[in-house]
């Protein structure tokens, strides 16, 4: 239940479309699982298990604006090198994040993303 009182709320907070839900939960139980818990003394899971603290510098601002590469071979002389996208998570299969893609209307995923994280 607390999964989904904080997947609403942030679907509501950056006016995104229900369809995203599935995206969003993935992104809060990644961000869960970045939180240190009190029923291992204020650890993060990770750490409990490695003896080391985890890497949280990659971590962004869900929902905010972002601009993603275009590939060399997609760009023409005059075009932008990036395309504006809202940032909605990060990849587990592979090192990156994923992006809604406002030109194509389609999900990405890249690791060459630079988010405004004051827009929205």
């Amino acid at each position: 239940m607390y999964i989904v009182k904080i997947t609403r709320a942030m679907l509501n907070e950056k006016n995104l479309p229900n369809y995203f839900w599935a995206k969003v939960v993935a992104i809060v139980v990644y961000i869960m699982n970045q939180t240190p818990t009190m029923v291992i003394h204020g650890m993060i899971f990770e750490e409990k298990f490695t003896c080391k603290k985890p890497n949280v510098s990659h971590l962004g601002v869900f929902g905010c604006i972002a601009y993603m590469h275009v590939l060399n071979e997609k760009i023409l002389k005059l075009n932008p090198k990036a395309d504006k996208c809202i940032f909605i998570g990060y990849s587990l299969e592979l090192k990156g994040y994923k992006c809604f893609n406002l030109y194509i209307q389609k999900l990405q995923m890249n690791k060459n993303v630079v988010s405004d994280e004051m827009v929205s």
